[in-house]
């Protein structure tokens, strides 16, 4: 699938999930049917996203990732079982969600940087050799 579908998909679930918590609880009887949708959106769009690259970093995160959205599937499946156990599991993926995404950015931008330092000593010794 394209990426922009994916990131379109996956805005949309995220919404879902965050409007439909708070119907759920105040005990609007539709709220865990438009919950599970929105996980259902959600985790096919963390299934779609996978990291096919070799740093171990972002693979471990992007298992994180994985887990959290299956935290998502059982907080929903907690909700139809009537236990209010699922705004524990809610409130454990945000946190992890906030996490990971805050160790993604960092550790991207570290890469970014090291390869900006890199460029331009390959960059000068490159034209110091097609100079000789």
């Amino acid at each position: 699938m394209n990426k922009k579908i994916l990131n379109i998909v996956f805005a949309v679930g995220a919404i879902l999930v965050l409007i439909s918590s708070v119907l759920v609880m105040e005990h609007v009887a539709w709220g865990k049917y438009t919950f599970a949708s929105g996980v259902a959106l959600f985790f096919f769009s963390r299934l779609k996203m996978t990291y096919a690259g070799n740093d171990f970093r972002l693979k471990r995160l992007n298992r994180l990732y994985f887990l959290s959205s299956l935290a998502l599937v059982v907080a929903s499946c907690l909700q139809f079982r009537e236990n209010g156990g699922w705004i524990v599991l809610l409130l454990i993926v945000a946190i992890l969600e906030f996490y990971i995404s805050l160790r993604v950015g960092v550790y991207e931008k570290s890469i970014a940087e090291a390869e900006k330092k890199k460029d331009p000593e390959d960059c000068c010794s490159s034209q110091q050799s097609a100079e000789k």
